[in-house]
C-alpha cells in the first residue's frame, strides 16, 4: 500500500516498490513504462540493483535525506538467503543525493504534466462534443455559483444583514435545483439571479418572488462554464492539493489522484451521484 509522507516535512518521497513519487505533498503513481524508461536510469545501478534494491528515498525540507534499501543476504547459521531491510548511509554522497533529487523531480514534473494534459484533453472532448446542456453540467455550474458566493457568508463579509439574508436565499435556491427541477430537461433549468442583479432590475418585487428573477443559461454563458468545468476537474483530479491547500472538492471512495483518461466515465458517474 502506498505511504504518503507528510508534505509539511518532505520535498520528495519516492517509494520504489509502489512506484509512487510525492513532491511537496502531490503524489503520483508512475506507470510501469514511464518508470522503466525514465526513473530506473536515475536509480540504477548506484541506488538500486538486482541484489541491493531501493525501497524508499526521502528528502526532507530541513536538508536531510533518508534511504531505505533491502539486500539479498545469506544467514551465516542456516545458509539460507533472504531479503533484509536496512537504512543506507547517505553521508558520503551529498552531491549525488542532490543530483538524484533534482533528476527525479524533473521526471515527476514531466510525467504529471503529460498525464494531466491527457486528462484535460479527454475532459474537454467530452464536454465539447455536444452543445446540449445535460444534468451533469447543470450540477457543476450550480456548484461553481455556490463556490463563487461563499464569501458572502463569512463573518467579515462586506455586506449588511439584509443583503446577507438575500444571499442566503440565493444559495438555498441553488442547492434546491436538483430537487425542485430534477424532472425537467437540463436546458430548461432556471437559476436565481444574484442580489446585486435583482437590485439593478428595480422591478419593485420582493427578491426571488417573480419568475423574472430567474434565468436559463444561454449557450454563450455555458461555453464559459464549460472551460471552467474542464480546468477544475483536471486540476482537482490531478493533484492532492492546490496552492498548498488540500483538495476537498474531489472526495470519493475512488483514488482519483491517479485517475487516468480511460476512467473518465467513472468520474462523470461520481459527478452525477453528487460525490464531486
Amino acid at each position: 500500500m502506498t505511504t504518503i509522507a507528510s508534505p509539511s516535512e518532505t520535498l520528495l518521497y519516492l517509494n520504489a516498490f509502489d512506484k509512487t513519487i510525492q513532491v511537496e505533498g502531490v503524489m503520483k503513481t508512475i506507470d510501469d513504462d514511464y518508470w522503466t524508461a525514465n526513473i530506473v536510469p536515475i536509480l540504477y545501478p548506484l541506488w538500486d540493483s538486482d541484489k541491493d534494491k531501493l525501497e524508499l528515498f526521502v528528502k526532507y525540507k530541513n536538508g536531510s535525506s533518508k534511504m531505505n534499501k533491502t539486500k539479498y543476504q545469506r544467514n551465516q547459521k542456516t545458509g539460507a538467503y533472504k531479503w533484509v531491510s536496512y537504512q543506507f548511509d547517505l553521508s558520503p554522497f551529498p552531491d549525488e543525493i542532490e543530483d538524484v533529487y533534482n533528476r527525479v523531480v524533473e521526471k515527476w514534473t514531466e510525467y504529471r504534466q503529460g498525464q494531466e494534459n491527457d486528462l484535460e484533453r479527454s475532459l474537454a472532448s467530452h464536454f465539447s462534443k455536444t452543445a446540449i446542456l445535460n444534468w451533469t453540467k447543470v450540477k457543476l455550474i450550480r456548484n461553481f455559483l455556490l463556490m463563487d458566493s461563499d464569501w458572502t457568508q463569512l463573518g467579515d463579509a462586506p455586506v449588511d444583514a439584509e443583503s446577507k439574508a438575500k444571499w442566503v436565499s440565493y444559495r438555498t435556491k441553488l442547492r434546491a435545483i436538483p430537487q425542485e427541477q430534477g424532472t425537467i430537461a437540463a436546458n430548461s433549468v432556471t437559476f436565481p439571479m444574484t442580489p446585486p442583479k435583482w437590485a439593478a432590475l428595480d422591478d419593485g418585487k420582493d427578491y426571488l418572488s417573480d419568475v423574472g428573477h430567474f434565468f436559463t443559461i444561454p449557450q454563450s454563458v455555458y461555453s464559459k462554464f464549460s472551460t471552467r468545468i474542464v480546468n477544475y476537474l483536471a486540476m482537482s483530479i490531478g493533484t492532492t492539493n492546490i496552492d498548498g491547500m488540500d483538495v476537498t472538492k474531489v472526495d470519493s471512495p475512488y483514488n482519483l489522484q491517479t485517475t487516468l483518461v480511460n476512467e473518465l466515465d467513472e468520474i462523470l458517474d461520481l459527478i452525477d451521484k453528487g460525490e464531486i
